[in-house]
């Protein structure tokens, strides 16, 4: 009886402890992100986009950090690897930079096909 007592114990402090770990605040999880890192990686390190623009390894991933997701971070891959972040929303422009002469975008704005 006294080792399920103590293990229910151990149970619930382990829960209580993993509960209580601070989120990062948006400028650390900025600092997760270096040029370079691939889009597994980035995502493994600061979790998955809340939008993304563009395709086939040039797009951008949008995240929405902060207490109340009101601090927006952008992070540009050119090839599937980060070629730049912003502390902004993402801006087509710049995906469409990365993407080079080989990709048409169409009116959509998010849609992105091969020529």
């Amino acid at each position: 009886m006294n080792k399920l007592l103590y293990a229910t114990l151990v149970a619930s402090l382990l829960g209580v402890s993993a509960c209580s770990s601070p989120t990062p605040t948006p400028d650390v999880a900025m600092s997760y992100v270096t040029q370079g890192m691939t889009q597994t990686d980035v995502v493994k390190r600061i979790g998955p986009p809340d939008r993304v623009l563009g395709e086939n390894g040039n797009e951008c991933f949008q995240y929405a950090l902060g207490k109340y997701g009101n601090v927006p971070f952008a992070v540009y891959f050119k090839q599937r690897g980060v070629a730049a972040t912003a502390r902004a929303k993402c801006d087509l422009a710049q995906v469409r930079a990365a993407a080079g002469p080989a990709v048409t975008y169409h009116s959509s704005e998010y849609a992105v096909t091969r020529r």
